[in-house]
């Protein structure tokens, strides 16, 4: 099981699980949290849709949440760990819920021991498509990963449309999707553009200028999704489209670069005579060969 075949395993109800274990000073009794969590009110709701019934709910939610170390059991409680509890009392939870994860799940090794491997496959192949063209939010995705990748496909785990929805609920709490409409007309489109601007301070930690390869690379190590990162390589190598060779980002990579330019989060600049890496709009292209922190004063 993983975020994305677990049905269940939604970031708010992650994140609920985990916030009602964190805000108790000793952990909290398994019966108990069962217990606010599956009322008697729900406890008579069908098992037979998609979710099955409230407690199932219950324990697919936590069983996921073990599994990514976000709650562990001492004796009959459920307490957080160190290593996922924010520091100090008035820590904001949902702020390290979604750093926690992100450190977990972008580590290929954390990611795999936590049977998270697949998710980062399917979002590495999710990002190299366009989002100019979206994607329904109900649309089944098999047939266009076989496409894309033949028998890699496989290791995506997407094989259901609700795996692929599951895939788009944590791709745009990660930060890396947009989803917009309503229910009957919801569509989603590759967008990393908030992730990128959560690790900026990190990537760029000053104002001085870095090579545009220097700041991809960067990104890459704490994004292994991203173009030049170990798992979109690895997606690359096995699609039946091979990526562009002259130095072409990724429609997607390429908008959410300019978006946080013309936000002011970060300058692009071309310098004659220096390596250059190209943003693809679709329909228009841009050179770029340095990046730095901010707006040029």
């Amino acid at each position: 099981m993983s975020i994305v075949t677990n049905f269940q395993a939604v970031p708010s109800r992650l994140l609920s699980v985990y916030a009602a274990v964190a805000e108790t000073e000793n952990g909290v009794l398994r019966e108990n949290l069962e217990s606010w969590a599956t009322p008697p009110s729900l406890s008579t709701r069908g098992g037979g849709d998609e979710d099955g019934g409230s407690t199932a709910l219950f324990t697919n939610s936590l069983s996921e949440a073990r599994r990514l170390g976000l709650v562990e059991e001492d004796g009959d409680r459920l307490i957080v760990p160190e290593s996922a509890r924010g520091k100090g009392r008035n820590a904001d939870l949902q702020a390290h819920f979604l750093s926690y994860l992100r450190e977990t799940l972008f580590d290929p090794e954390r990611a795999a021991s936590a049977g998270q491997a697949g998710v980062l496959i399917a979002l590495a192949w999710f990002l190299t498509k366009s989002p100019l063209q979206p994607v329904g939010f109900s649309d089944a995705p098999q047939n266009q990963l076989r496409t894309d990748l033949g028998q890699f496909a496989e290791r995506a785990e997407l094989g259901s449309t609700s795996s692929f929805q599951n895939l788009l609920y944590w791709a745009r709490f990660l930060g890396f999707a947009t989803v917009v409409g309503d229910a009957g007309s919801r569509r989603a489109f590759p967008d990393p553009s908030r992730a990128i601007s959560a690790v900026l301070d990190r990537v760029l930690p000053d104002n001085s200028w870095v090579d545009i390869d220097v700041f991809l690379n960067r990104l890459a190590a704490m994004y292994p999704v991203l173009e030049g990162g170990t798992v979109r390589e690895e997606v690359e190598a096995s699609s039946t489209v091979p990526p562009a060779n002259d130095g072409r980002l990724s429609v997607a990579s390429s908008l959410a670069l300019q978006r946080l330019a013309d936000r002011g989060s970060i300058s692009l600049d071309v310098v004659a005579d220096a390596k250059a890496r190209i943003l693809d709009f679709g329909g228009s292209t841009k050179r770029v060969s340095r990046a730095r922190r901010g707006t040029v004063a």
